[in-house]
């Protein structure tokens, strides 16, 4: 579920999760003739190098190994190793089962060989918790704070994508874990469809964005904050639902075969949602994604169904 969705959203900027990145807040996309967003151009901070005391990585596609000179220290890795880093840093926690799975093609001893070179040059940490009624154990990795600034160096990351270190709260792990195999169910799909996946934004970023501006509106009369929140949400392409701006658990901006820009809008949804909560997802327009109850309890297997407003009703 979206963090901080039922909170009080002129209060709500102080929940900001630690660890994240905090990009500069930009123009947003306009709409192309598709209902997507077209590029505009990126200001003078997006230009400037990321990192002032790091060399940005050399967008090299030679196969082997790479000595990286970054943060005052030199890093070994290879193209795939680089490539985890941003992988896991765009999505903050993904399970080891899942990136076994998407990333490594089955391949364990690759796996296990590259994360163990991760945790030994401080880029990555890997953490085991107990999930669930019968305590199943979910392993799980996240890039360390120099994983993270490491990874923004990369050329092959966009400079809009937010890149983030640390865990999240352990009773939140196996909701946020889930998020990327839904982003893997809905990227089949839109590169299917000839699409192109250009960013992911999850719903720190997204609450970062809104909230952040509607806390400047607090002390505002009642009429001008309904204004100004219809104008940020306007802003942000998203909808108000009950008085409250709807956020999504995450948001895949994509280039289509045309090459508009476009986005969708993802929820997941699990067991610990009311049907209160479920109604006003539903009635925002998110595309509803919902596990599957397997023998490994909490550790469910994705299904990729999308759940409609009369499944959710049942």
């Amino acid at each position: 579920m979206s963090r901080g969705y039922d909170s009080d959203e002129r209060d709500s900027d102080r929940d900001q999760a630690p660890g994240s990145q905090r990009p500069a807040e930009r123009p947003p996309l306009a709409q192309s003739r598709t209902g997507g967003s077209s590029d505009t151009s990126r200001s003078n901070q997006q230009q400037r190098t990321r990192g002032k005391d790091a060399e940005r990585f050399p967008d090299t596609r030679a196969n082997g190994r790479t000595e990286i000179r970054a943060l005052g220290r030199r890093y070994d890795l290879s193209l795939r190793e680089r490539g985890t880093l941003r992988e896991i840093g765009r999505f903050r926690t993904i399970a080891t089962d899942d990136l076994l799975k998407h990333r490594y093609s089955g391949m364990a001893s690759a796996m296990r060989n590259e994360i163990a070179r991760l945790q030994q040059q401080g880029l990555l940490q890997r953490r085991s918790i107990s999930v669930g009624k019968n305590r199943n154990t979910l392993v799980i990795v996240a890039l360390t704070k120099e994983g993270a600034s490491l990874a923004r160096q990369d050329e092959q990351l966009p400079e809009n994508q937010a890149v983030y270190a640390g865990f999240v709260k352990p009773a939140e792990v196996p909701h946020d874990a889930g998020i990327y195999q839904m982003y893997q169910a809905e990227a089949r799909e839109i590169e299917a469809k000839g699409g192109r996946i250009r960013r992911v934004v999850l719903d720190y970023e997204l609450k970062k964005q809104v909230y952040s501006k509607l806390a400047r509106e607090r002390d505002s009369g009642a009429l001008e904050y309904a204004r100004r929140q219809q104008e940020i949400a306007d802003q942000q392409g998203l909808p108000i639902v009950d008085g409250k701006i709807a956020l999504p658990d995450l948001r895949i901006e994509y280039e289509t075969p045309e090459g508009d820009l476009d986005h969708v809008d993802l929820e997941l949804a699990t067991e610990h949602y009311h049907r209160g909560h479920m109604d006003v997802k539903v009635r925002a327009g998110f595309k509803m994604y919902g596990f599957v109850s397997t023998s490994r309890g909490r550790r469910a297997q994705w299904e990729g169904r999308e759940l409609s407003a009369t499944v959710l009703s049942l």
